[in-house]
């Protein structure tokens, strides 16, 4: 299935099964926060963990604490999305096949 889909094309992903693994909800996290609908919540997020990074000395020099950026979406079964698929894309839905129904939108 993701061997027959073209970088630079516009797909629409459907999860048809919930994510067994850690790993694989993670995955499908990633890729349905890079959906359109889900940039403004991404772009917003960015911002609160720039701006609560903390800043102290370390061996004289700042060092920052970084908190771990939360999982904005948590596809379950019948969520749907559509992104525009490039290689990395590719590679992620060869790992959830699986998982989720992939059509050209």
């Amino acid at each position: 299935m993701a061997s027959e889909i073209k970088p630079g094309t516009t797909i629409s992903l459907t999860v048809t099964k919930t994510p067994t693994s850690e790993a694989a909800a993670k995955t499908l996290s990633r890729l349905f926060g890079k959906d359109a609908a889900n940039k403004r919540e991404r772009v917003r997020r960015k911002r609160l963990l720039a701006d609560s990074m903390e800043v102290r000395r370390r061996g004289g020099r700042p060092w920052e604490v970084r908190n771990k950026a939360p999982r904005l979406v948590q596809p379950k079964k019948g969520d749907a999305c559509t992104i525009h698929a490039t290689t990395d894309v590719i590679k992620d839905l060869g790992s959830v096949t699986r998982f989720v129904a992939v059509k050209s939108a």
